[in-house]
């Protein structure tokens, strides 16, 4: 594993912390085809960073919480930037969105507990919630349909169960844990150790 800062994978997640505030920006001032080009940018950028790490060989736990990080700033960016700019929107999926923050929060709370850190297991439904959620959220915002992003919503509440059982299970804190399974083999072999 690369020691280098300055990977590939982690400048682009760098580019994606940036991404969200500038839609925070562009929700404030209601424009929302900016909101929609930015948002495609971030969406964009969190799968190149995962993809380009793996083929080019540059997974680091730096840009494994980098990209948490990139997670959690845009979450927030298009929560907050998204309701100012489609306020109906968020009043009709309210119980998603809560489903969505109560259930991120839950994992988290019970990661920094822990191991006080967030949790950055990356594993195949929260990688599939991510997908789901996030084009689903554009579909809605651009007013093609809002199924997908509810779809999404069941996938991320499987996926905070998943890295909270994840999180019970491990040793120690880790990343990259593809799915509980994985964390019951860490755990069986760190008791034979």
């Amino acid at each position: 594993m690369p020691s280098n800062v300055y990977t590939i994978p982690n400048i682009i997640s760098f580019l994606r912390i940036l991404l969200a505030p500038g839609l925070l920006l562009v929700g404030i001032f209601d424009e929302p085809h900016w909101f929609l080009w930015l948002y495609a940018g971030s969406l964009l950028t969190d799968f190149l960073d995962g993809f380009l790490a793996r083929l080019l060989d540059q997974q680091t736990k730096l840009g494994s919480q980098l990209d948490t990080v990139g997670d959690v700033m845009t979450g927030l960016a298009v929560i907050l930037g998204g309701s100012l700019i489609w306020p109906e929107i968020f009043r009709g999926e309210a119980y998603s969105f809560l489903a969505i923050i109560i259930m991120l929060t839950c994992s988290g709370i019970v990661t920094l507990l822990n191991y006080r850190h967030l949790p950055s297991y990356h594993t195949w439904t929260a990688k599939l919630s991510t997908v789901i959620l996030g084009v689903g959220a554009w579909f809605m915002f651009a007013g093609v349909t809002p199924w997908v992003f509810r779809t999404g919503v069941v996938v991320l509440v499987i996926s905070a169960l998943e890295e909270i059982a994840i999180t019970l299970i491990l040793p120690e804190w880790r990343s990259n844990i593809p799915h509980v399974f994985r964390a019951c083999e860490l755990r069986k072999e760190a008791s034979t150790d």
